[in-house]
């Protein structure tokens, strides 16, 4: 009944912990929000689903046969229950490097015999100013006890989609209320 409520908060929250990949604070505060509401849309689709027949295996299947939805299971309740989540942050920096080069040129002329007949050069030319590239910072944030490749929100972005994919579900098979 509320699933779909609280879907739209997540997804909310994914939207800023997308937008603050640079700040760790506050990418960290909204995971932690958006821990909270997606673990509302389980748990009131686990309590609306248990009112009907078959809605407490309908659920249980669900969470049983994704990795996805098994492995968010019980992180809310390690945010707040226990302590908050531990992740692991990788930081690349990319730096870039400018080389200035200068040319000139010297030209010899020769006649036949070889003699020189003529000589003239260009002055070396000042090369252009080089531009001054700060160094590129980006941070890769990734869950220690996840086994897949996925950083955070990669991973987060998959959970949403099951927790859709599920809602849907249980709506179309009358366990959830549209």
């Amino acid at each position: 009944m509320y699933e779909e409520s609280k879907l739209r908060e997540a997804w909310y929250f994914y939207s800023r912990m997308v937008s603050e990949t640079a700040n760790r604070d506050n990418l960290f505060f909204d995971l932690s929000a958006f821990l909270s509401a997606t673990r509302s849309v389980l748990q009131y689709a686990l309590k609306e689903a248990r009112t009907k027949s078959g809605g407490q295996q309908w659920y249980d299947k669900h969470i049983a046969s994704s990795k996805v939805l098994a492995f968010f299971k019980g992180k809310r309740d390690i945010s707040v229950h226990m302590q908050p989540i531990q992740v692991n942050q990788h930081t690349y920096i990319q730096l870039t490097e400018v080389v200035r080069v200068s040319e000139s040129i010297h030209i010899k002329k020769f006649d036949q015999t070889g003699r020189l007949i003529g000589e003239s050069s260009s002055e070396p030319s000042e090369p252009p100013a080089a531009p001054e590239i700060p160094p590129k910072v980006t941070h890769r944030f990734t869950f220690p006890d996840w086994s897949g490749t996925e950083d955070i929100l990669q991973l987060c972005h998959l959970y949403l989609k099951e927790l859709q994919r599920v809602v849907e579900d249980g709506q179309n098979n009358g366990f959830l209320t549209k």
